[in-house]
C-alpha cells in the first residue's frame, strides 16, 4: 500500500513550490502540512485528499503571504511570479482573494458589491491568465 506522502508529496511540493520559489522554504513548507495534516487523523474523508492537501497547503501559506503583502487589499509581492503580476488589478485581487487569503466567491461578491456571478468570471479569466502564459 502506497502512504499518502508517497502518493502526494510531490504534487503538494510543486504547488506550494509554485507559490513560495524557493525550493527549501517549499520542503519546509510540505513537510509542516503534512504533519499537521496527519495530527488531525481521521477527520479527514480519503477520497478528497489532494483537495484536503492543498487547502491544508493554502491555510498554511497564508503566513508567508502576510510577510510579503502590500498596501493594495489582497495584492502580494508577485516579482517573482510574472503571471500574476501581469493581470489586470481586478483579476489579481480576486485570484489572490480566493487562492492565498481562502475567501469564497460570495464574500468576495458582498465586499466589493458585485454580483457572484462576475466573480467567478473574473476568477475564471484570471485562471485562463496563467494557463495562457504558461503555455507560451
Amino acid at each position: 500500500m502506497v502512504s499518502l506522502y508517497d502518493r502526494y508529496a510531490g504534487m503538494l511540493f510543486g504547488y506550494i513550490f509554485e507559490v513560495v520559489k524557493d525550493r527549501k522554504l517549499a520542503e519546509e513548507y510540505t513537510a509542516e502540512v503534512f504533519t499537521r495534516f496527519a495530527q488531525a487523523g481521521d477527520q479527514h474523508a480519503i477520497d478528497n485528499v489532494w483537495l484536503q492537501l492543498q487547502q491544508a497547503a493554502k491555510k498554511q501559506l497564508s503566513g508567508f503571504y502576510q510577510s510579503v503583502a502590500l498596501c493594495e487589499d489582497y495584492s502580494v509581492n508577485y516579482s517573482q511570479n510574472s503571471h500574476v503580476s501581469q493581470m489586470s488589478a481586478e483579476q489579481r485581487n480576486i485570484f489572490c482573494a480566493v487562492y492565498y487569503h481562502g475567501k469564497t466567491t460570495a464574500q468576495l461578491a458582498a465586499q466589493f458589491n458585485k454580483q457572484e456571478s462576475e466573480i467567478r468570471k473574473t476568477l475564471r479569466e484570471a485562471l485562463a491568465f496563467i494557463k495562457q502564459r504558461r503555455e507560451r
